[in-house]
């Protein structure tokens, strides 16, 4: 007789349960299995035995593909300052001007040329000073 040697591939899945319909999905922990059917059978033995739950998903580690640790992967790219809650306190304020002075278009464009310029020395004096500190460090 032949000894027939299978070898199955275990591969590492991540496990997300859904504990009511209106709630996401919540990454719990990983099984180790050699199939999806395995993984969460396994899933359901070791995630769900105290806790209900409506829904439980397993995915293969080597299908999740995450966004870099190093770099400047999440720096913003373009200036999106208009999407900040902070600029609506001074268009409040603008509107405020607006109607009770009245302002012409001039007016308007003096104004806002003079708060660039001071954001724009602003910056400068912190890549001024952080460049200074990189310097003593040296």
């Amino acid at each position: 007789m032949e000894k027939r040697e299978e070898k199955r591939a275990f591969g590492v899945y991540e496990v997300f349960v859904q504990k009511t319909a209106l709630d996401h999905h919540r990454h719990v922990g990983s099984v180790v299995a050699p199939s999806p059917d395995v993984a969460l059978i396994t899933a359901r033995e070791n995630f769900l035995r105290r806790d209900p739950a409506v829904n439980l998903w397993v995915v293969p580690r080597d299908a999740i593909y995450a966004a870099p640790r190093e770099g400047d992967f999440f720096a913003r790219e373009l200036d999106r300052r208009y999407r900040e809650v902070s600029g609506y306190s001074e268009n409040g304020r603008l509107w405020k001007m607006f109607k009770e002075e009245n302002p012409d278009f001039e007016e308007m464009i003096r104004y806002f040329e003079a708060k660039e310029a001071e954001r724009r020395r602003s910056l400068l004096i912190s890549e001024g000073e952080q460049e200074s500190r990189g310097s003593r460090r040296s």
